[in-house]
């Protein structure tokens, strides 16, 4: 099941994508407080609900008559690991004893075909293809046998990074979140879609040409061990988001770095999830 947050005619709602259109679930649910947003249809664990009700109905929204919100429009926690994949050159990236995490704010991520901010304060916009986890069930401690069981489903991701802000002393913060220099969308697949995390493509292109070509396969940390660890430091909440990290070739990897710059567009292409696609403009 694909879940999708979106505006129309001024107001936000939720639904499911179905035959190339949306199932608009707002007004099925405007009376249930359990349903105010997909956030909430998490935490109260009613997919099953959304989705008997979805079957039994047609499309009545077309994708373009919406505008796209991001997935979970206002998620509590987002979780970052740095640095989470292989090279795939001749010199292997050694797996660290830990994974590097930080996170960012909600802000710094647009939604699925709205603009890519390139900030006024740097050219070193880079681009970085990434499964993104929602958190389905919350849970402190998780035990990374039983991890999968509290992911909601996936989708895809931009972390872009201001890489010279991001080098700028020890930390990743202000290179992470700068206004919507990233991008999150179109929509959630749900986990029951996607029963192993760890064999999925993602490509990255930019104005067509592919830049970044890998798989979920080069993780140094998976995506249980990373719900497992995190869930040590904080409860994990429904709607919660963690990223995983990106394939080798962002522009920061390359010899001859080419920055995002305005007018250029960004496709970010994963198996069994879709296509997130946005322009970039100048702030």
């Amino acid at each position: 099941m694909k879940l999708v947050s979106f505006r129309h005619g001024g107001k936000d709602g939720f639904g499911v994508v179905k035959d190339d259109g949306i199932v608009d679930l707002t007004a099925a649910f405007f009376f249930d407080t359990r349903y105010v947003d997909l956030r909430q249809a998490f935490a109260a664990d009613t997919l099953a609900e959304l989705e008997r009700t979805a079957r039994s109905s047609e499309a009545d929204l077309g994708l373009t008559d919406v505008s796209f919100l991001l997935p979970i429009p206002r998620p509590g926690k987002i979780f970052c690991a740095g640095g989470n994949y292989d090279s795939g050159g001749s010199a292997p990236r050694v797996r660290p004893d830990y994974p590097t995490i930080f996170t960012r704010l909600p802000d710094s991520f647009a939604a699925h075909d709205a603009p890519i901010l390139k900030p006024k304060v740097s050219d070193q916009l880079d681009y970085e293809g990434e499964l993104a986890v929602v958190v389905g069930r919350g849970g402190r401690h998780i035990a990374e046998r039983d991890a999968l069981g509290h992911v909601g489903g996936y989708t895809c991701l931009n972390e872009g990074s201001v890489r010279d802000w991001q080098t700028r002393g020890t930390q990743n913060c202000a290179g992470k979140s700068f206004y919507h220099s990233g991008s999150m969308g179109p929509w959630i697949v749900t986990a029951d879609e996607i029963p192993d995390p760890s064999k999925l493509r993602i490509r990255t292109r930019v104005n067509g040409e592919t830049r970044q070509d890998g798989g979920t396969g080069g993780m140094l940390f998976s995506i249980p061990f990373l719900i497992s660890y995190i869930s040590r430091i904080t409860p994990l909440e429904p709607g919660d988001i963690i990223t995983t990290g990106s394939p080798d070739a962002s522009a920061v990897d390359l010899k001859m770095p080419k920055w995002l710059k305005a007018g250029d567009r960004v496709e970010i292409d994963i198996d069994g999830i879709g296509t997130l696609r946005n322009p970039v403009e100048a702030e």
